[in-house]
């Protein structure tokens, strides 16, 4: 092991810190003002979209469709250049993770269907296991979207 710790908590250290560097990724190279105004303009047009659906005007639903699909597709590229940069980090940490824990396991209490087969996991299902949920508070805590 890397850091002289069991594999569990290496990984779970790791997970952590890659979890705050790609919230930190997206805050700084992506303009959140702007991916919230284009979440804001999505859920508008989807409200103004149903809205026509109910009242039988096709016509004007599917021009709100339009409308939430350009606000879709502009929420996308802002995030874009994040999106590539936590990518290419996450790479190669995950192709170093594979080198150095390779013949990790760790040991799950619980079965995981899919994941847990005799009572343990590659390292690889604990740090997906364990990143989510980090990543989800990160973000939250960093007003990321």
């Amino acid at each position: 092991m890397v850091l002289g710790l069991p594999a569990y908590q290496e990984i779970l250290i790791w997970g952590v810190l890659l979890s705050v560097a790609s919230t930190l990724i997206s805050r700084f190279l992506a303009n959140q003002h702007e991916i919230k105004k284009a979440k804001k303009d999505m859920e508008f047009y989807r409200k103004k979209s149903s809205e026509a659906q109910k009242s039988g005007d096709l016509k004007k639903a599917n021009e709100h469709m339009g409308e939430m699909m350009k606000a879709s597709q502009r929420q996308l590229r802002l995030n874009f250049k994040a999106m590539m940069f936590s990518f290419l980090v996450f790479i190669i940490a995950l192709g170093w993770f594979g080198s150095a824990y390779a013949e990790a396991t760790v040991s799950s209490p619980i079965p995981i269907p899919f994941v847990v087969e005799s009572g343990s996991m590659s390292w690889f299902w604990w740090y997906i296991l364990t990143v989510l949920p980090f990543s989800t508070m990160f973000r939250k805590l960093l007003d990321v979207s």
